[in-house]
């Protein structure tokens, strides 16, 4: 990918950053060539360039932030997504809903068979 930067003119489009700085516009249109994470990588390379000269360079590290974050949201997008969870359906729910009803039922009727059965006891 790195020769189809230098061949898209990358090299130039960052001498028209540097060249305009301070202009917002320059910096965005520059990362807007780049849709990877090799581009970006590239791009994070240059900035990274200029902190090294000037670590104070606000420009730079406003900018660097904002490749990082680019990297991230696309690092995330290519983690592989997992199907939801299956939903039962309604017919389904009804028959969980009675065995669980039953079953209630059924520990309460032995509860009270217990109890009154131990009531009637001389």
């Amino acid at each position: 990918m790195t020769q189809d930067l230098e061949a898209g003119g990358e090299a130039e489009a960052w001498g028209e950053v540097l060249a305009r700085w301070e202009d917002e516009g320059a910096h965005r249109a520059y990362l807007a060539r780049f849709s990877d994470l090799e581009g970006l990588t590239q791009a994070g390379v240059r900035y990274r360039e200029v902190l090294l000269a000037r670590p104070d360079d606000s420009v730079a590290a406003r900018w660097r932030d904002e490749i990082v974050k680019r990297a991230a949201v696309q690092g995330l997008a290519q983690l592989p997504r997992t199907q939801p969870p299956r939903q039962l359906g309604q017919s389904a729910r009804r028959a969980l809903l009675a065995a669980l009803l039953a079953g209630a039922a059924l520990s309460v009727s032995w509860v009270l068979y217990r109890f009154l059965s131990l009531g009637a006891r001389p």
